[in-house]
């Protein structure tokens, strides 16, 4: 496969990404007003680590999510993509609209962008950081929505995505040594477990509900088709292409959540909210266009024993080539 064939497939990942993400913070808003936040989190992440469990038996490669060579990594990946983010997330969602929730994600490519420049080796232009606070300014907006107050779960909301960046810089990591089933089914499993472990308090644990057909077909939905689609389709992603590239194309995602919100939860959507969206959009359609660039060593010249000026290796110094 070329990188352009690449580079193809992974803008179409991201394209399949937009809707399954949209779906996420309305099903979450949806799922909190019947379960504790905690305890929908910790099940659902369950539920999806246990389907994956089955899909890597019968491909041959269950032992593999426990080999010492990834097991660290794959953690880490479970304690920031799933477990700290779906605190923040969950716990969030229960204090604020689906609406405000959906927009305030967008700051996401903020931490993309500064993140990957520092362990990704992606590059920052200044037309990109401008961009940035026009995506800031938007959701500034959108905190403001008429009143100078910003609510406690707009602030839970906020700190969701750099969880999510910092689980994204590591599983990109990790594709280095292993495949997307993998780190998926690893995200999900010691994530779902430290939700387990979390939801035993019992302030969280209602395993009453198990017993509603509703709430059981609620579990699925959001562990399977939810968490489980959205992760593989992102991870196929961001293999194919830059993180903060990847990031900034799903990002008009709560357009779709937004839409939906409106319809199946009727919630309003305000002015401040509109600009404010409006804003963000145009901000990521500009930060689209710039070119996806990494770094790459280049040779600086050293003088050898002799006096005589030679090329050496150097990691510090770098040049920028389009990938």
């Amino acid at each position: 496969m070329t990188a352009v064939d690449g580079e193809r497939k992974g803008l179409i990942f991201c394209v399949l990404e937009i809707i399954l993400a949209g779906l996420f913070p309305v099903i979450t808003k949806y799922g909190v007003g019947f379960v504790n936040p905690i305890f929908f989190a910790a099940i659902s992440a369950l539920v999806g680590a246990g389907f994956m469990l089955v899909v890597l038996r019968l491909r041959g490669e269950l032992k593999k999510l426990f080999t010492r060579e990834i097991l660290g990594n794959l953690f880490l990946i479970g304690f920031f993509g799933t477990f700290l983010s779906s605190i923040l997330f969950f716990t969030g969602s229960n204090m604020t609209s689906g609406v405000n929730a959906s927009i305030l994600l967008q700051t996401e490519p903020i931490f993309s962008i500064i993140l990957s420049f520092f362990f990704l080796g992606e590059l920052i232009r200044k037309k990109q950081v401008a961009v940035t606070l026009l995506i800031l300014s938007g959701t500034i907006i959108v905190l403001y929505n008429g009143v100078l107050s910003i609510n406690v779960g707009d602030i839970l909301i906020l700190l969701t995505p750099l969880a999510w960046q910092i689980g994204h810089v590591l599983a990109r990591k990790t594709f280095e040594k292993t495949n997307t089933f993998i780190v998926a089914a690893g995200r999900l499993l010691y994530g779902g477990i430290l939700l387990f472990l979390l939801s035993l308090n019992p302030s969280f644990r209602q395993y009453q509900l198990l017993t509603d057909t509703g709430i059981i077909l609620l579990f699925l939905f959001q562990g399977i088709i939810v968490y489980i689609g959205s992760i593989m389709v992102w991870y196929e992603a961001i293999k194919r292409i830059n993180l903060s590239k990847a990031t900034a194309i799903i990002a008009p995602y709560p357009v779709f959540s937004v839409i939906l919100a409106w319809i199946f939860l009727g919630e309003k959507v305000s002015i401040y909210q509109l600009v404010g969206l409006a804003i963000i959009i145009a901000g990521i359609i500009l930060l689209s266009r710039i070119r996806s660039e990494k770094r790459e060593k280049r040779p600086k010249a050293v003088m050898d024993i002799e006096g005589h000026p030679r090329l050496m290796e150097d990691k510090k110094f770098t040049k920028y080539s389009q990938t």
